[in-house]
C-alpha cells in the first residue's frame, strides 16, 4: 500500500455534538422531508468502524468527535445498520459500521439502500485508528492511503510451518509465494484504488500541517529506539 505520513491524525477528526434519540430537530427534519417527498441530499459520508459508548460526553473512539466537533445534531435510527445514523444541517453524516468486513457489509447497504438519503453525488470518507511501525510514523500520525487492500482474501500458512527464507505466512490468492509477481489481473476484490485526484488534492491541503510533539509522547516513542 502506498501512503502519505505527514499530517497530524486529529485532521481526520475535524467533527461532532448531542445525544438523544430523536431531536426536535431532526423529527421536523424527517417530517418536511417525507411530506415533500424528495430524499435528503448527502455531500459527505463519514465511516467510523466503532465507538467506546455514547455518541458524547465519554472517552472517544472513532465517532464521538465527528459528533461534537461537526455538530451532527440530527439523528435517523437504521434498525437494519450495526448503529443509528447521525447529520447536521450541512449535509454531512457520520456512521458506526461496527468492526468486521460483515457488520460494516450490512450497515453501508443498510445506508445506502435507505429511500430517506440521496447518495448520488457524495464523498466517502473512510475513518480509522490503525497502527503504524514506529520506524515510519509517530503516536498521533495520520496517512494518506491510495490503495484499500482486504487482508482478509488471502492464503496464510500455520506460523509453525512457514519457510524459513519467507518473510511472511501470507500467499496470495491464486499464488504460491508471498508477494509473488506478477500481480494477478483477474482479481477478486482484494484491492481497491482510490481516486488519485481526489487523494491528491486531499494530501496537498494538509501536507504542511505540522505533528505536534510533547513530553508524554517522546516518552511513548523512545520503547521503540532501535526497533
Amino acid at each position: 500500500m502506498s501512503c502519505e505520513c505527514r499530517i497530524n491524525f486529529n485532521c481526520f477528526r475535524l467533527i461532532p455534538l448531542m445525544l438523544v434519540a430523536v431531536f426536535l430537530g431532526s423529527a421536523f427534519s424527517l417530517r418536511a422531508n417525507a411530506q415533500s417527498g424528495s430524499p435528503i441530499v448527502v455531500k459527505v459520508v463519514v465511516i467510523a468502524a466503532f465507538e467506546r459508548g455514547e455518541d458524547t460526553g465519554d472517552a472517544p473512539g472513532e465517532f464521538q468527535l465527528w459528533v461534537e466537533r461537526e455538530h451532527l445534531d440530527q439523528v435517523f435510527e437504521l434498525p437494519a445498520a450495526y448503529r443509528h445514523v447521525r447529520m447536521n444541517k450541512d449535509g454531512v453524516m457520520a456512521i458506526v459500521t461496527g468492526v468486521g468486513a460483515s457488520k460494516a457489509a450490512t450497515t453501508v447497504t443498510a445506508v445506502g439502500l435507505d429511500p430517506r438519503f440521496d447518495f448520488s453525488k457524495a464523498y466517502w470518507i473512510v475513518d480509522g485508528i490503525g497502527g503504524g511501525d514506529p520506524a515510519d510514523v509517530s503516536l498521533g500520525s495520520a496517512v494518506w492511503a491510495d490503495h484499500v487492500v482486504d487482508g482478509d482474501l488471502a492464503f496464510e500458512i500455520d506460523a509453525r510451518q512457514i519457510p524459513p527464507d519467507w518473510p511472511t505466512g501470507y500467499v496470495p490468492l491464486r499464488r504460491q509465494t508471498p508477494y509473488q509477481k506478477p500481480v494477478r489481473t483477474d482479481l477478486e476484490g482484494e484491492v481497491y484504488t482510490l481516486n488519485s485526484t481526489l487523494v491528491g488534492w486531499a494530501y496537498k491541503l494538509t501536507q504542511e500541517i505540522k505533528l505536534p510533539d510533547s513530553e508524554q509522547m517522546r516518552t511513548s516513542r523512545a520503547r521503540f529506539e532501535g526497533f
